[in-house]
C-alpha cells in the first residue's frame, strides 16, 4: 500500500490547506489535545514511538480516510520514507498514528485528504542521545572479562537459560538453539554484531566463513540472548562483538548428523 500511496498522489498538483497542526506528542488528552509535543526528538537505538497527531482546528474532516505520508531527508532532498492511510472518527476533529522511529534524521511529516490536497505539513529533527555516543569510552576487551556466553534450549522467566547444550543433533528440518550471554552489568552497547564460523573438512582452525547477525538491544541490559538456527552439521564457533567491534565473547557449538 505504501507504494500504491506514492504513486496514486504523486500525479496530483496538491493545493495546500491552512490553519490545521501537526503534533508530535508524547500523549495527547481525550480531546486530542497534545501532551509533551515537541519537534526535536531523541531516538534510542531500539526504536522511538511518537504520537503524530493531526489538529483539524474544529472542522470535520472529509471523507472517511486521510493519508500520512513520512519524507526523511537524503542528499540535501526529502525522499519518500514511509505512509500509510489512517481511518477518520467523525466523531472527533483530529487523528493519531503511533509512529516507531529507529533512524535519526530530519523528517518532513504531512498528511493528505480525499481531494489530494495537503492539509498541513510539519518538520520533525531525531537526533541519538548525546549518552550514546559515550556509551563505549569506558568499554574495552577487559570491560566483559567475567561475561558468560552459554548455548540453551530456551530461557525461563527471569532470563535464565534452560537445559544447557554443546551439541545438537540436526533434523531434516535444521536445528536451533538459544545464545544467550550474561555480562552480570550493564553490555553497554546498542547492538550485538555476531560472526559465525566454520571448521572446514575436519580442520583445526575455524576458517569457513558462515555469515554475520546484527542484533538491537538497550544498553542498560545485562544480558541478551537470540535464536540461531543451522542448516547444516558442522564444528560452529561464534563470535559476539560490540557496535564498536570490540569482543565481548566466544563461543563454540557442535551440529551433528
Amino acid at each position: 500500500m505504501k507504494k500504491l500511496f506514492l504513486i496514486i498522489f504523486s500525479l496530483f498538483s496538491f493545493s495546500v490547506l491552512s490553519a490545521q497542526q501537526i503534533y508530535f506528542t508524547e500523549s495527547y488528552t481525550e480531546k486530542g489535545d497534545p501532551i509533551g509535543a515537541k519537534n526535536i526528538w531523541s531516538v534510542k537505538p531500539w526504536g522511538t514511538s511518537i504520537f503524530i497527531l493531526l489538529d483539524n482546528e474544529g472542522k470535520p474532516f472529509q471523507g472517511n480516510l486521510v493519508y500520512l505520508f513520512i519524507d526523511k531527508k537524503s542528499d540535501d532532498a526529502f525522499q519518500p520514507y514511509d505512509s500509510k492511510a489512517v481511518n477518520v472518527d467523525h466523531k472527533k476533529n483530529w487523528v493519531t498514528v503511533n509512529q516507531k522511529f529507529t533512524q535519526p534524521g530530519e523528517y518532513e511529516i504531512y498528511f493528505i485528504n480525499l481531494s489530494q490536497e495537503i492539509i498541513t505539513t510539519e518538520k520533525l529533527t531525531l537526533n541519538y542521545p548525546e549518552d550514546i555516543g559515550k556509551l563505549n569510552r569506558d568499554v574495552n576487551s577487559l570491560y566483559y572479562d567475567n561475561c558468560k556466553l552459554v548455548f540453551c534450549e530456551r530461557v525461563l522467566v527471569g532470563d535464565k537459560p534452560f537445559n544447557l547444550k554443546n551439541s545438537i543433533s540436526i533434523s531434516n528440518y535444521g536445528s536451533n538453539i538459544i545464545v544467550h550471554l550474561n555480562n552480570q552489568k550493564p553490555l553497554k552497547t546498542s547492538k550485538l554484531l555476531v560472526d559465525v564460523w566454520k571448521k572446514k573438512n575436519r580442520s583445526y582452525e575455524y576458517d569457513e566463513f558462515v555469515e554475520s547477525k546484527k542484533y538491537q538491544l538497550n544498553p542498560d541490559w545485562n544480558d541478551a540472548y537470540f535464536r540461531y538456527t543451522f542448516a547444516e552439521p558442522g564444528e560452529y564457533k561464534f563470535s559476539i562483538y560490540n557496535e564498536k567491534e570490540t569482543l565481548i565473547r566466544a563461543g563454540y557449538f557442535a551440529v551433528y548428523k
